[in-house]
């Protein structure tokens, strides 16, 4: 069995600005346990059997993007009264990363991440609401003039556990949306799931560090920074 990496990333994000009632959706949270990972779309609990691994050297993992998903979560308020949680996702998702499993000085084995890039297509982001994601396009995140959200980290050690194939961390990447980058951190769990790693991931951004303000509609309702982040995503060794 390969080997576990914990890893990112990205992102998409944002809410819309045009139309005053939508679905409701709710915010699912992923917990994780030792040996236990909630699925964040669905109720199924999934066991996950904690191996150790042989060391490996420069495996190049690619995005299954069928298998994956980039999502936002933004929380609108409706005239100060309720607060509604709105997602949007999508599996438009491309890029990979190359792993490292070995021994180090920092633990008893360390993962090393190099050239790690993952980039989302944001005009393809659907809520269940073609005004609202068309406005997104638009009037807000622009996606129709900057249409990718990259995220990318060149080299990242990772203290692991006596070589273990499941990994509970904190990374930190670069990340480019309308062409302003940040430093995002996002909290993953990741495992290895025979030659696939298997990732959830989450985090907050503002909007206006990405250069735009969150929706609003004048005594109607709008859209609260900080907004979530999700990912969840299948890297299969190319």
């Amino acid at each position: 069995m390969k080997r576990i990496i914990v890893f990112v990333l990205l992102f998409s994000f944002c809410s819309e600005a045009t139309i005053e009632q939508e679905n409701e959706v709710e915010l699912v949270e992923s917990t994780t346990s030792t040996n236990q990972v909630e699925e964040s779309n669905d109720t199924t609990t999934t066991a996950i059997e904690v191996e150790q691994l042989e060391t490996f050297i420069d495996i190049i993992y690619e995005v299954d993007s069928e298998n994956s998903a980039v999502s936002y979560l933004a929380p609108k308020d409706f005239l100060n009264s309720k607060i509604e949680i709105v997602r949007g996702s999508t599996n438009k998702i491309v890029g990979g990363f190359t792993l490292s499993l070995d021994s180090c000085d920092l633990a008893d084995s360390c993962l090393l991440i190099t050239d790690l890039i993952i980039s989302t297509d944001l005009t393809t982001l659907k809520s269940g609401n073609s005004i609202r994601d068309n406005a997104i396009k638009k009037n807000w995140l622009e996606s129709n003039l900057f249409p990718s959200a990259i995220y990318k980290i060149d080299e990242l050690i990772l203290p692991n556990n006596d070589f273990d194939s499941k990994i509970d961390e904190t990374v930190v990447g670069i990340l480019s949306i309308r062409n302003i980058e940040v430093n995002i951190p996002f909290t993953i769990t990741a495992y290895m799931d025979d030659d696939q790693i298997k990732i959830y991931g989450i985090t907050e951004i503002d909007t206006t560090w990405f250069g735009f303000d969150a929706p609003t509609k004048f005594n109607a309702w709008e859209v609260l920074n900080p907004i979530g982040i999700e990912v969840e995503l299948v890297a299969k060794r190319k």
